[in-house]
């Protein structure tokens, strides 16, 4: 009988806190707004900080609370904040739409300290210590950790060349048309 008591106790103490944190898990629920997931995925989720959250889902729960504008996310630039704001049925500023940017690194200036590959999120930037670095546009977002910590102030931020039309659109003159 004695040998039993310890077999059957452990099922039973671990049935007994099965139930216990099923039903806290109930009663403890806390409903989360289905919007910020929503937003969550739309953001790159990079975590650089630019918006000025630690990260790109509590920028997204600062959106959908109306604490934090539809275009705070620099890296994802104009596309991004008309997305966000048709989702949340925002309005969107127009006067704070920088458009999208990609860092540019002055090749003269450059003395390849390796500072900002180390602090890039996005693998961005190649190149060895004491050589030249470069920036990938294609994977470079715009957020300017790079130019923080670049000690000689060879970074900054340009136009995407990617995203940016560089045609202009043609203009049709009545005057200069000939008519056969």
């Amino acid at each position: 009988m004695n040998a039993i008591l310890p077999v059957l106790a452990v099922p039973a103490i671990g049935t007994v806190i099965g139930y216990l944190l099923g039903y806290a898990a109930i009663y403890f629920k806390v409903e989360k707004d289905p919007r910020i997931d929503a937003v969550v995925a739309l953001l790159p989720n990079g975590q650089c900080g630019q918006c000025g959250f630690p990260g790109c889902a509590q920028a997204a729960g600062a959106m959908v609370r109306g604490e934090a504008p539809v275009s705070a996310c620099t890296p994802g630039g104009a596309a991004l904040a008309k997305r966000i704001a048709g989702l949340l049925d925002m309005p969107l500023n127009d006067a704070e739409d920088r458009g999208p940017q990609v860092a540019v690194i002055n090749a003269q200036a450059c003395d390849g300290c390796g500072r900002c590959r180390k602090k890039c999120n996005f693998d961005a930037i190649v190149g060895a210590t004491r050589q030249q670095h470069g920036i990938l546009a294609d994977d470079c977002t715009g957020c300017a950790a790079c130019i923080a910590v670049c000690p000689q102030q060879a970074i900054e931020l340009r136009a995407d060349p990617l995203l940016t039309p560089t045609a202009a659109k043609p203009r049709f003159d009545l005057r200069e048309a000939s008519y056969v």
